[in-house]
């Protein structure tokens, strides 16, 4: 009778915990589908549930110029984004897990500083700053901010890829003659290429979805998809709006699930 009581209490629990991570997923995705599914309404406005499914709105979207350059400029945005974070991001972990002076180590709290920080705050200091360099209103303003909230991504997954392998055998390559930027490609590099790719493409959907940077450092030139999404819900709220924001929501999940297979790939490495 115990034996029975504590199986009935252990399928119990595992019940209740299948039900909490049902309920907890089903919160999790039911925004995504509803929006999903409001995209391919045929009303002129949002409506939930859509009394018939079509593709008008994405026909619609794709005959707007504007929304495709506003595509276009996120994609070059964060492609640069990325390439300056990835840069930044690699040196500073290196300067910090590879440095001896006890100084560095505050160094990466200031690296990951910008992540605690609310965005519209890093804004307000670079809006002026900005326009002290003459660089309002242009490509490199954006980018600029976004890698500022970018590299902290970057920071750490390079970090921790640093610190998973043995730093010995980098002093091994240079006893063998390689001297430290030999040393670097040939051994550190390789060891680490998994991070900083993954730090990569954080650091590109950070970029691609950012939003309130884009409002003060984004210009009609340079404005990005968040920055057109929030205008047209401040004026015309149509389906649209649904159509775009499911392409993006689709484009940042095609990112994470290419990040958890470089993820995948990156364990499997050691054991072969």
């Amino acid at each position: 009778m115990p034996l029975s009581g504590e199986l009935g209490l252990r399928l119990a629990g595992r019940t209740c915990a299948a039900l909490l991570l049902t309920l907890f997923v089903v919160f999790l995705v039911a925004p995504v589908v509803v929006v999903a599914l409001m995209s391919f309404t045929d009303q002129l406005y949002l409506a939930f549930p859509p009394t018939r499914l079509v593709l008008r709105w994405y026909y619609v979207v794709w005959d707007q110029p504007r929304w495709l350059r506003a595509a276009w400029n996120s994609i070059q945005i964060g492609v640069a984004t990325a390439s300056a974070s990835v840069f930044l991001g690699t040196l500073s972990a290196l300067a910090v897990t590879r440095g001896a002076q006890r100084w560095l180590v505050p160094v990466g709290s200031l690296v990951v500083a910008p992540m605690m920080l609310p965005h519209i705050i890093i804004a307000i200091g670079l809006y002026p700053t900005m326009l002290d360099l003459g660089l309002s209103s242009s490509y490199a303003a954006v980018v600029i901010g976004h890698t500022v909230v970018a590299t902290p991504l970057v920071f750490i997954t390079v970090s921790a890829a640093l610190r998973g392998y043995d730093h010995a055998l980098e002093l091994a390559a240079m006893t063998l003659g390689a001297n430290g930027w030999r040393s670097f490609i040939h051994v550190t590099l390789p060891m680490i290429r998994s991070g900083l790719v993954v730090g990569g493409i954080f650091a590109f959907a950070v970029s691609f979805d950012e939003l309130m940077l884009a409002l003060f450092l984004a210009s009609p030139r340079t404005e990005t998809l968040p920055r057109l999404l929030w205008e047209h819900l401040a004026q015309t709220v149509t389906p649209a709006i649904a159509v775009v924001a499911t392409l993006v929501l689709a484009f940042t999940l095609l990112l994470l699930l290419t990040v958890q297979a470089l993820r995948r790939r990156g364990m499997a490495e050691p054991a072969a």
